[in-house]
């Protein structure tokens, strides 16, 4: 869920900085990440990973910070809900009130819950041999590159998928992607929404959709996906979508 909104600066992190072997470990699980597949590879045969963060606001590099994050395996054209990640994190910062009446996340429900270094040693093992999806990726990876990155100067470099990016190439003449509209129009009904998990499973349900209306159009592959997304919009978000 993206927090479209301004509100006074954030204060910065106060939490506690990866210890030497945390560093390490994280990676190593990135290292385990680094293959990709084939611009060949049909679409039915791709592991994809739907993610979605929560976060107390907007910029990271404002002292912004991640207070729950979740995910959901698409495979063999099914959303697989049986495997799902589903973590909370502590910001070690305030939770400002907007945040909490749109996600339920409260100060307290996040002041026992691992730091984020603690959350992406559970989270990364997720991303082997998985493409990436998101609504609005970029926003996410982000905020978790941004962690990574201060912890262990790596970042996630998983190929990456905007399902916004998808929407503009499949429907140019529509003004809003936004995921709201984009549920409607797919007659989605969004429960779970505004929180990590279910914003996840909601992507990942539009995301077979899209996928079927890209196989009407002749997208079979990958590199099918690549060259269509390139044909048809005036410019492509490509998070890490190297082929």
């Amino acid at each position: 869920m993206k927090l479209f909104w301004s509100g006074r600066p954030a204060n910065k992190y106060n939490g506690p900085p990866p210890a030497a072997e945390v560093a390490d470990t994280l990676k190593e699980l990135l290292d385990q990440c680094q293959s990709r597949p084939d611009s060949g590879t049909p679409l039915t045969d791709v592991c994809f990973l739907v993610v979605d963060t929560e976060t107390t606001g907007l910029s990271p590099a404002e002292g912004d910070e991640i207070i729950a994050l979740g995910a959901v395996a698409v495979e063999r054209g099914c959303v697989q809900r049986g495997k799902v990640f589903n973590r909370l994190v502590n910001p070690y910062r305030d939770v400002p009130l907007l945040v909490t009446e749109l996600t339920g996340i409260t100060a307290d429900m996040v002041d026992g819950a691992g730091d984020i270094y603690t959350v992406l040693q559970d989270f990364l093992p997720w991303l082997r041999n998985t493409v990436l999806v998101g609504h609005y990726v970029d926003f996410d990876l982000e905020f978790l590159n941004r962690k990574l990155q201060q912890a262990c100067n790596r970042k996630i470099v998983n190929p990456a998928l905007d399902t916004c990016t998808i929407s503009r190439a499949l429907y140019p003449r529509w003004a809003s992607h936004s995921l709201d509209h984009l549920l409607a129009n797919h007659q989605i009904e969004p429960a779970g929404r505004h929180t990590a998990l279910g914003d996840a499973l909601l992507t990942a349900e539009l995301f077979l959709q899209l996928l079927e209306l890209l196989r009407e159009r002749g997208v079979y592959t990958l590199g099918d996906l690549h060259l269509f997304l390139d044909e048809h919009l005036d410019y492509y978000y490509r998070v890490g979508f190297n082929l």
